[in-house]
C-alpha cells in the first residue's frame, strides 16, 4: 500500500497515549484533524500511531466478524491449535475458527476472504511500523523515545512476518530456499515487490527482533500489553526454536523466564486464564486487558469454548454470562496425555457420562461441581455427541452484564520453560533437559515425573508436555507439528473413546469425507492443507510475482 494512501488510514486512528494503567489499554480517540506533517513530526505522535498499530497486532485491526478466529494474536491463539488433534469444535455458526479446524477449502484456496483475512492484516501492521521507523530520524524526541518506539515498531514487524511466514510456507527447514512472502521494509517501498525466499524471511525476523532487543534495553513500561526486551527475547526464542538454533533458543528462553520463573500455583492455573493480569500472576510474560472501551468483543477465545456452566446453558442454549459460540472441546486424544494422572490439576475431571445420568437422574452436573475440575461431559445437552464431548475450563470466564471482557495470556514462562528443556535436549545436555522439565511436572503435580535421559525419549516428552501445558495459547497443534515434522493421526468418536474423538463428519475430512468405518485421518506435517495461498489481490496488483508461485491447494 503506497504511503501516501496508508496515512490517512494512520492519522484516522491515532489513539490516546494517556493510560493509568493495564485496565485503560488503547482507549480511542478521535484524530480526524491531524494532518500528516502533524502526525509524523515528533515522537509523541508517533507513539500514538504505534498504539493503533499495537491495537491491530493484539485483536485483529481490519479483520471483519465473520473471521474473529483470525483476529490478530488473539485469534492465532487458537487458530494453530485448531490444526491438530487436541482440540475439537463443532459447526455452530460455520466461521473462522471451525474452518481452521475442518480443514475446509475455504482455510487454504484463495477463493474467498480468508487467506486474504490473514495476509492483511498483518501486512496493514507492517506498514504502520515501516511509516513509524522511517520517521523518526526526522522527528522532534529525545534520542531514548526515538529507540524505544523503534524497538517496539520493529518487534512487531517481526511478529507480523513470522505469522505470515508460518502461514504461507511451509516449515524453515524444510523449505528454507523455497519461496517466502514479500519483505517490505520501507514506506515507500513500490507496490510491486518480488517474494523473499523463507530463509531471507526469518534472516529479517532475527534482525528486527535483535535490534528491538538492543533498542529496549532499560525499557520499563507500566503496562504489561507493551513489548518490552524479556517480550522480545520471548519471541526470539519461539523464532529461533523453529529455526532449529538451539544456542540462541535456549538463551533468549532464559532471558525471558528469569523475570517469571515464579510458576502459576494451582489456584491461579485453575481459574479460568482470564484474570491473570488482574491477579499479577507473576509467570505471565506478555498480554493484555480487555476493557468496554477497547476489545476484541465475542472474538474472546474465552467466549469459543463449550464450557458455560450447564444448569442454564444446556437447557436454553446460551451462556448466562457471556456470549458463546459453544465450539471448542479437548478431544479424548488429549485427555488421554494424562494417563489418568489424578495428581495432576491441569486434567482433574468429572467422569459423570450421559448414560450415568440417564440411569439416575440425581447424577445430574451442577454448576459448582463442574467449577471444581478442569474437564466433565455435558450430560445435560439433547444432543448426542455433544453429550459426550469433554468440556475443558481452562478459558472459563464469567463476565459482567453479559460482556467478554477477559484478560488475554500472550506468552507465560512454562513456555520458555519447555524451550529451554527442549534446546538442552537437541544440545545433547539431557540432564539439564530433563531438570526443567521436572520443574514444570513437579508444579502441576505429576504424579510420576520424567525419568528418561535418552534423548529423542526426552524430546517426545517435552513435546507431550508442551500439548498438556500450552493448549490454545498458539503453539501447539500446527506449530508444534510443522515445525518437529510430526506426522499426527486425528481419530473420531467412537464407542471405544465414548463418543469424545473428533467430530466424524467434518474432523476427519482432511483428506475428504470419510465413509461410516473410518475411524481416523493423518495430518502430514508439510502438505499445503495447512499453509494458505496467497491472496488472488496480491497477484493482481504486484507485477513482480507470478501466479507460478502460488502455493499449491494440497499435497508437498
Amino acid at each position: 500500500m503506497m504511503k501516501n494512501i496508508f496515512l490517512v488510514i494512520l492519522i484516522m486512528t491515532i489513539v490516546s497515549s494517556s493510560f493509568t494503567s493495564c485496565s485503560d489499554f488503547l482507549e480511542t480517540n478521535s484524530s480526524t484533524d491531524i494532518n500528516e506533517d502533524v502526525a509524523l513530526s515528533n515522537t509523541s505522535n508517533l507513539d500514538k500511531v504505534l498504539l493503533a498499530t499495537y491495537k491491530g497486532l493484539l485483536m485483529g485491526g481490519n479483520v471483519n466478524s465473520a473471521d474473529r478466529g483470525l483476529s490478530g494474536l488473539t485469534g492465532m491463539l487458537s487458530y494453530y491449535d485448531l490444526a491438530g488433534v487436541d482440540i475439537t469444535a463443532q459447526s455452530t455458526i460455520g466461521t473462522s475458527e471451525f474452518t481452521a479446524y475442518s480443514f475446509s477449502d475455504a482455510r487454504t484456496q484463495a477463493i474467498g476472504g480468508y487467506t486474504a483475512a490473514v495476509w492483511t492484516q498483518f501486512y496493514d501492521h507492517i506498514n504502520r511500523c515501516n511509516i513509524i521507523i522511517d520517521a523518526l530520524d526526522d522527528a522532534i524526541g529525545s534520542t531514548d523515545e526515538k529507540l524505544t518506539i523503534s524497538g517496539q515498531a520493529k518487534a512487531i514487524r517481526a511478529i507480523s512476518y513470522f505469522q505470515l511466514i508460518l502461514n504461507y510456507q511451509q516449515t524453515y527447514n524444510y523449505a528454507k530456499t523455497k519461496r517466502g512472502v514479500i519483505l517490505r521494509l520501507h514506506s515507500n517501498d513500490p507496490e510491486s515487490m518480488p517474494f523473499s525466499t523463507v530463509e531471507k524471511v526469518y534472516t529479517q525476523i532475527v534482525k528486527d527482533l535483535e535490534d528491538a532487543k538492543s533498542e529496549l534495553d532499560g525499557y520499563d513500561p507500566d503496562n504489561v500489553w507493551r513489548i518490552r526486551t524479556d517480550v522480545v527475547c520471548a519471541w526470539l526464542a519461539r523464532v529461533y526454536q523453529v529455526m532449529g538454533n538451539w544456542d540462541e533458543a535456549l538463551a533468549n528462553a532464559k532471558i525471558a523466564y528469569q523475570a517469571h520463573s515464579t510458576l502459576m500455583t494451582k489456584d491461579e492455573w485453575c481459574s479460568g486464564f482470564d484474570d491473570l493480569i488482574q491477579n499479577n500472576v507473576a509467570e505471565l510474560i506478555w498480554g493484555y486487558q480487555n476493557t468496554d472501551e477497547t476489545n476484541v468483543g465475542d472474538g474472546c477465545p474465552h467466549a469459543m469454548w463449550f464450557n458455560a456452566d450447564p444448569e442454564l446453558a444446556d437447557s436454553e442454549g446460551y451462556s448466562p454470562n457471556i456470549y458463546s459460540f459453544h465450539s471448542y472441546f479437548v478431544s479424548q486424544q488429549w485427555v488421554d496425555l494424562f494417563n489418568n494422572d489424578l495428581s495432576d490439576y491441569r486434567a482433574s475431571r468429572l467422569n459423570t457420562t450421559p448414560e450415568d445420568v440417564e440411569n439416575d437422574p440425581s447424577k445430574s452436573l451442577t454448576d459448582s461441581q463442574v467449577q471444581s475440575v478442569m474437564l466433565w461431559h455435558r450430560c445435560g445437552n439433547s444432543d448426542f455427541e455433544i453429550a459426550h464431548k469433554w468440556a475443558y475450563n481452562k478459558f472459563k470466564h464469567y463476565g459482567v452484564d453479559n460482556k467478554c471482557r477477559p484478560d488475554i495470556c500472550l506468552i507465560r514462562a512454562s513456555e520458555m520453560l519447555l524451550v529451554m528443556a527442549e534446546s538442552e535436549a537437541n544440545l545433547g545436555n539431557t540432564t539439564t533437559a530433563l531438570g526443567y522439565l521436572n520443574t514444570l511436572q513437579n508444579a502441576r503435580n505429576v504424579s510420576v515425573p520424567t525419568t528418561t535421559l535418552i534423548k529423542e525419549d526426552l524430546l517426545e516428552e517435552i513435546y507431550v508436555e508442551r500439548r498438556k501445558e500450552l493448549l490454545g495459547e498458539g503453539v501447539t497443534g500446527m506449530y508444534d507439528n510443522c515445525r518437529l515434522q510430526k506426522s499426527v493421526t486425528r481419530i473420531g468418536s467412537f464407542s471405544e473413546n465414548n463418543y469424545a474423538g473428533h467430530f466424524i463428519n467434518y474432523g476427519l475430512n482432511y483428506w475428504g469425507t470419510p465413509s461410516s468405518g473410518n475411524k481416523s485421518s493423518v495430518l502430514k506435517p508439510n502438505d499445503y492443507h495447512y499453509f494458505l495461498q496467497i491472496p488472488e489481490d496480491e497477484f493482481a496488483k504486484n507485477t513482480e510475482i507470478s501466479n507460478a508461485e502460488q502455493n499449491p491447494f494440497k499435497g508437498e
